[in-house]
């Protein structure tokens, strides 16, 4: 099977698109698959995967960027230090996983500035992009002071 998805954190915290959250689910024995698309599974989609799902979107809305950024490290972070193995993706893996996987590291301090987990998040996974807005928000949870 191939794997198209990468690790951020090794045996723990794995990310990339929707499309591969089955094989990481199957591959790495992840407890919980954390979908941060605007969109995530239908109720009906939700039934037919095989692994606990949680959807925690990342907005689109300015006030609401942020926050939800917030929302997702934190609750990735309990997962972690709970022990558990997490996959996190959005639709292709190179977007909102990347935003988050870049708060994730933050959250446990294990980067020690916004540009150093930014780095690490795309050494890991070359095709994470953050747009400008996701930039901001980062920026406005995480910069030193």
């Amino acid at each position: 099977m191939e794997k198209n998805y990468d690790v951020l954190v090794k045996d723990q915290i794995f990310f990339g698109g929707a499309k591969d959250a089955e094989a990481a689910f199957a591959q790495e024995s992840v407890d919980v698959v954390i979908d941060v698309r605007v969109k995530g599974l239908s109720s009906q989609e939700q039934e037919a995967v095989s692994y606990a799902y949680k959807h925690m979107p990342i907005a689109d809305e300015d006030i609401e960027v942020a926050p939800s950024i917030q929302q997702v490290a934190k609750e990735i972070a309990t997962a972690y230090e709970a022990g558990k193995k997490v996959y996190v993706h959005c639709g292709s893996g190179g977007g909102r996983a990347g935003v988050a996987a870049t708060a994730l590291l933050m959250e446990l301090g294990m980067a020690n500035s916004l540009e150093e987990a930014e780095t690490a998040v795309k050494k890991a996974r070359p095709q994470v992009t953050i747009r400008p807005k996701m930039e901001d928000a980062l920026q406005q949870l995480y910069k030193q002071s």
